[in-house]
């Protein structure tokens, strides 16, 4: 039997297709394909200004840019999720300040930000882990009483939505990632979305050497964070099936829970009612097998030719976060412990999921 890769991009003939036009045109760094991405992704989201950048980490650093964030200040972070916003913030000497998580859905803890909150405060980060969306209604309310920016980083989450309003669009930024693993893929490559107009300009400039229309006129030092033309096709047709990319995502996800429904120990995401997801993995927690260490079970499934993973590590538990270790993530240490993630894409066949679900049914019980 082949391996069974815990992700796998879905690469279509149409996506071909829009490639080999993008190619032919002979614009394979900036051209049309770059409007055309932005533009339907401005009008799936319906946000009034969305900005493509070559990968979902240069989204979050030209907002921190575009908001003049300096050393010393400081931004919130949940103790749980993918690092790059808080990995940047060190980069810039600002101080990232965490916040635990909930224990059901991963994401952020509102009711624990507040007491966060300091003078130096400049940003809030929540972010959309494996395809939830945070509680934007009390992120919301904290971002009128404090007028702190709320950047929603929803790199996992494209697609997925909360009261019927897509991800991406609940904070004054919101971020996504087209990396070969997400929901669509570009390779390498994000967008940022917004409707801060002055922010807007500020991010394009940033994103192109400090220059606006005066060619080698910089603005301000600016960086090259462009995504190419070649890659904004691929994105472009995507975009137009990701309904489709979503429906097989969610089968496999339901898929997935009939299969493991009978367990009352295996313990997935949580997903509020009024969140429709775009699950981006299979989370599943290990809390309650303390007998079954998690590398292990990674290394039996691995045998079984099934690539699983491990969740992302607290940063209590990161040697670069040591001076920020704080006692009050309990829960973000023990799910970076617990959490193992099991294959979920597109071009995953229900037979491969009913074997991945047999086997890891046989290693757990």
């Amino acid at each position: 039997m082949k391996l069974i890769p815990w992700a796998k991009p879905t690469l279509s003939s149409t996506d071909k297709k829009f490639l080999i036009k993008s190619f032919n045109s002979n614009w394979i760094s900036g051209g049309h394909y770059v409007n055309k991405l932005e533009n339907s992704f401005a009008k799936f989201l319906k946000s009034k200004k969305t900005l493509t950048v070559n990968n979902g980490t240069s989204a979050i650093h030209v907002i921190y840019l575009a908001l003049n964030l300096k050393r010393g200040d400081e931004i919130i972070l949940p103790a749980y999720g993918y690092m790059a916003a808080s990995n940047l913030a060190l980069q810039m000497g600002i101080k990232p300040v965490f916040v635990d998580v909930d224990y059901e859905t991963f994401c952020i803890n509102v009711n624990k930000i507040r007491k966060k909150i300091t003078k130096k405060t400049k940003l809030i980060v929540a972010i959309n882990t494996y395809g939830n969306v945070c509680d934007f209604k009390e992120l919301k309310r904290i971002r009128k009483e404090t007028g702190i920016f709320i950047l929603e980083d929803a790199a996992e989450s494209l697609g997925s939505t909360l009261d019927n309003r897509q991800s991406g669009t609940f904070g004054d930024f919101g971020t996504f990632s087209f990396q070969a693993t997400k929901n669509i893929t570009t390779g390498e490559g994000g967008i940022v979305v917004t409707n801060n107009k002055e922010i807007y300009k500020k991010m394009s400039l940033y994103r192109n050497h400090g220059i606006y229309k005066e060619r080698y006129l910089h603005l301000l030092p600016g960086n090259n964070f462009r995504l190419t033309n070649l890659q904004a096709s691929i994105g472009f047709s995507q975009l137009k099936r990701i309904e489709l990319i979503k429906k097989r995502r969610k089968e496999i996800f339901f898929l997935y829970k009939e299969l493991f429904k009978k367990n009352r120990n295996i313990k997935l995401q949580k997903f509020e009612q009024n969140i429709n997801p775009m699950v981006w993995t299979l989370a599943i927690n290990l809390d309650y097998r303390k007998n079954l260490k998690r590398k292990k079970l990674i290394g039996l499934m691995m045998r079984r030719k099934i690539e699983t993973r491990n969740g992302f590590y607290s940063p209590n538990r990161l040697s670069i976060y040591k001076k920020f270790k704080s006692n009050d993530l309990e829960i973000s240490d023990k799910i970076s412990e617990n959490i193992i993630c099991l294959p979920l894409y597109n071009a995953l066949s229900n037979k491969n999921v009913k074997y991945i679900a047999k086997n890891f049914l046989e290693l757990v019980d």
